[in-house]
């Protein structure tokens, strides 16, 4: 009897095997050719995570996920500029942030990095170009359509080292025209978030120098570059799955650090209201509000220039960047003495921000149409892990660190954050060409690291 179950259980469970094994679809491209894939983009496409590029950031980008799962669809292949193995380096020169034990307890600790790979010529590799992957740290929409972007004798500020490493020709040849010169017949366009991302991390007090400083990109400039590129690459016949830029609201890097997460004793209030008396003398003149204290939770006291007296405490629906955590901890910012205004934004810069980002948008959403393509809407994707998406028995949302989302610059994505991304892209593809491309084991990729 034992063995005629046992048997009888085998069975079923090779039938089962069998019935899963049907239900998963046969790779198959649909309308689209997928033999020749590119990516333009900046710092997602290029694989950018905790602060830098790196060698398991590039290898984990949502292109570079992608880009493998097409390899059963004739893909046939997906150059990256890969960085030496255990190397990395941001924007500042610095190198990847990591997980550390500190005198204040487990925090986010930035590397020394190799700066070598951005600043020597002899490490770059521009005799592999061109390379199927010309994701940008740092680029914005016109700047994937600009020679001068990636042209090293103009001097520090005024090209992108990121760039300049891989182009196929420094100085004359463009991240577009670098695309082209493969001939795709499948591409991937996630750009604009840096033409207003600059802006929104400068607390909106950048200056405008350089390949474009920190303000926001015109609308029609964005549009001009935008049409440029998607003219040029449909053009020869190529397909393609293009991306919303995501509202601010959806970043730990502006959501972590609340406007009213002061918290005080009541000793401490009682000191601070001591503090600000004089302050709050000279508000009576000015009929404002003054600056005061209670025990638990308060509003943190801000810079702002047009205030008569230079400083006030923030509102509920303004923000303070990540960046000034550590101050706020150690130096007394926001209480002792007023966040200083670049690392805040107020109620006039959010709006320049939103109206940009709707602005961008709407070109984006119009142009899917128009080129007849793809589109992702990351919003709404940010919004289903805001509130909390289940893959395969793990949670992932938006919290910084935690979340498991977000890296630890609380704005580029974790490896697993990529393969969500990677995911929600191959999902729009196969809706709109009718391909069955298989998805990304999101679990399968690493998280943040913990020491």
């Amino acid at each position: 009897m034992i063995n005629k179950l046992l048997y009888f259980a085998l069975a079923i469970t090779f039938l089962s095997s069998c019935d899963q094994e049907a239900d998963v679809p046969t790779p198959k491209s649909g309308e689209a050719d997928f033999s020749v894939f590119v990516s333009l983009g900046d710092s997602y496409s290029a694989g950018y995570t905790d602060g830098a590029l790196s060698r398991d950031g590039q290898e984990s980008a949502f292109t570079t996920l992608m880009a493998a799962n097409l390899s059963g669809l004739g893909n046939e292949g997906f150059s990256v500029p890969f960085l030496p193995a255990e190397t990395s380096v941001g924007s500042s020169l610095e190198g990847k942030m990591e997980l550390q034990v500190t005198q204040s307890g487990l925090a986010p600790v930035t590397t020394e990095g190799n700066p070598e790979l951005l600043t020597d010529p002899s490490t770059w590799i521009n005799d592999g170009a061109p390379y199927h992957n010309v994701g940008i740290p740092g680029a914005r929409s016109y700047h994937l359509v600009a020679p001068q972007y990636g042209d090293y004798t103009l001097g520090a500020g005024n090209f992108n080292p990121f760039y300049a490493r891989f182009a196929t020709a420094p100085g004359v040849s463009t991240a577009l025209s670098d695309a082209l010169s493969l001939n795709p017949t499948f591409f991937s366009l996630w750009i604009g978030g840096n033409d207003v991302l600059g802006y929104a991390l400068a607390g909106g007090e950048g200056e405008s120098a350089g390949m474009g400083g920190d303000d926001i990109t015109p609308a029609g400039v964005f549009g001009q570059s935008y049409d440029l590129m998607l003219s040029s690459l449909t053009g020869q016949g190529a397909k393609g799955v293009i991306a919303t830029v995501p509202d601010i609201d959806r970043i730990p890097f502006f959501n972590t650090v609340l406007p009213g997460m002061l918290e005080l004793t009541a000793e401490q209030a009682a000191a601070l209201n001591a503090g600000y008396q004089q302050y709050n003398d000279a508000e009576v003149q000015y009929n404002l509000e003054k600056i005061t204290f209670t025990e638990g939770a308060n509003y943190f006291v801000v810079e702002d220039e047009d205030h008569p007296l230079g400083m006030r405490q923030i509102e509920t629906d303004e923000k303070i960047l990540l960046t000034a955590r550590t101050n706020i901890t150690a130096a007394g910012w926001g209480s002792q003495s007023p966040v200083p205004q670049e690392y805040v934004l107020d109620k006039a810069e959010l709006t320049a921000i939103s109206e940009a980002t709707e602005a961008f948008n709407g070109v984006i959403r119009d142009r899917a149409g128009q080129f007849d393509l793809a589109l992702v809407e990351t919003n709404d994707l940010l919004g289903a892990t805001a509130e909390g998406l289940m893959v395969n028995g793990i949670s992932y949302n938006n919290a910084y660190i935690t979340g498991g989302v977000f890296s630890l610059d609380g704005i580029h994505v974790t490896a697993r954050g990529s393969a969500i991304l990677a995911n929600e892209f191959i999902d729009a593809v196969n809706e709109k060409y009718g391909s069955t491309i298989p998805h990304v084991v999101v679990n399968n990729q690493d998280g943040i690291i913990f020491p």
